[in-house]
C-alpha cells in the first residue's frame, strides 16, 4: 500500500523550515551572549577586594548568579536542539510534497 502526495505533504511546510532556521539562528546569538555573561558572572570575584562584608556578600551573589546563567545556557542548547529537531521534521513533511 502505498501512500498518496496529499497524506505526506504539508502545506507550508518549507515556510515551517524557513522560520525554524531563523529561531534556530536568534538562539544560537543568545546562546553565545549568555556564554558571555557567565564567563563576566565568573571574573568578578577577581577584580573586587573581598575583605569587605558588603564585597564578601556580592561575590555570594555573583557566583550564584554565575550559576543560574550557566543553567539557562544548558536548558537553550536543549531548546536548540528541539528546533533544530523540528526543523528536520518540517524538511522532511516539505520533501513529501514534491
Amino acid at each position: 500500500m502505498s501512500l498518496s502526495t496529499s497524506a505526506v505533504c504539508a502545506p507550508g511546510a518549507e515556510t515551517s523550515v524557513a522560520v525554524l532556521a531563523g529561531i534556530a539562528h536568534e538562539l544560537r546569538s543568545l546562546s553565545e551572549v549568555l556564554d558571555g555573561a557567565t564567563t563576566t558572572a565568573r571574573t568578578l570575584d577577581h577584580a573586587t577586594d573581598w575583605h569587605a562584608r558588603a564585597a564578601t556578600a556580592f561575590h555570594d551573589q555573583a557566583f550564584a548568579w554565575a550559576g543560574d546563567v550557566a543553567g539557562l545556557a544548558c536548558l537553550l542548547e536543549s531548546v536548540i536542539l528541539e528546533v533544530r529537531l523540528a526543523q528536520d521534521r518540517a524538511a522532511l513533511r516539505a520533501e513529501g510534497c514534491w
